[in-house]
C-alpha cells in the first residue's frame, strides 16, 4: 500500500509502529475501527467502545470499571490523538468532583485498578510528565 507520505511524515510513521511493535496493517485497521466503529484498539486483546462507553477484554466481554476508571481511560483515548501526555493533576480536574482536595496517590491508585483489571502496558507513564494511552 503506498500512502504518499513526505519523507518526514514516513519517518514519523516508521517511529510510531516501531515504538509500538505494530505492522503498518494492524495500525490502519486500529485506526479503521476506532473511526468507523467508534471503537479504539488497547491493545493486549482489550478494547474500548467510545458509542458505550464500555472496555471489553479480548472474548468480548465487558471488564466492569468504576465511574472514575471508565472517565480516565475513555479521557486518555480521547486525548491520544493529540500525541500529549496527561497530567495527573489534568486527570484530576476532567475525571473527578472538583471539591475534592487533589492527591497524586490517588490519580495513581486509579491507574493502577486499571491495569490490574486489563495489562500494564495499556497506560504508559512517563516519569514527572504525564499519561498516555497504548497504543498511540
Amino acid at each position: 500500500m503506498n500512502l504518499n507520505l513526505s519523507k518526514e511524515q514516513q519517518t514519523k510513521l516508521d517511529k510510531k509502529l516501531k515504538s509500538n511493535k505494530q505492522t503498518l496493517d494492524e495500525y490502519l485497521t486500529s485506526l479503521v475501527l476506532k473511526d468507523i466503529e467508534g471503537k479504539y484498539d488497547l491493545g493486549k486483546g482489550f478494547y474500548y467502545d467510545l458509542e458505550s462507553n464500555r472496555l471489553f477484554d479480548k472474548k468480548h466481554e465487558v471488564v466492569l470499571l468504576s465511574k472514575i476508571e471508565n472517565s480516565i481511560l475513555k479521557y486518555l483515548i480521547l486525548v491520544q490523538d493529540e500525541n500529549k501526555k496527561v497530567s495527573a493533576e489534568e486527570l484530576y480536574d476532567k475525571c473527578w468532583d472538583r471539591r475534592k482536595e487533589f492527591s497524586v496517590f490517588t490519580v495513581r491508585n486509579f491507574i493502577k485498578r486499571i491495569r490490574d483489571k486489563t495489562h500494564y502496558d495499556i497506560i504508559n507513564n512517563t516519569s514527572n510528565i504525564g499519561y498516555s494511552i497504548y497504543p498511540n
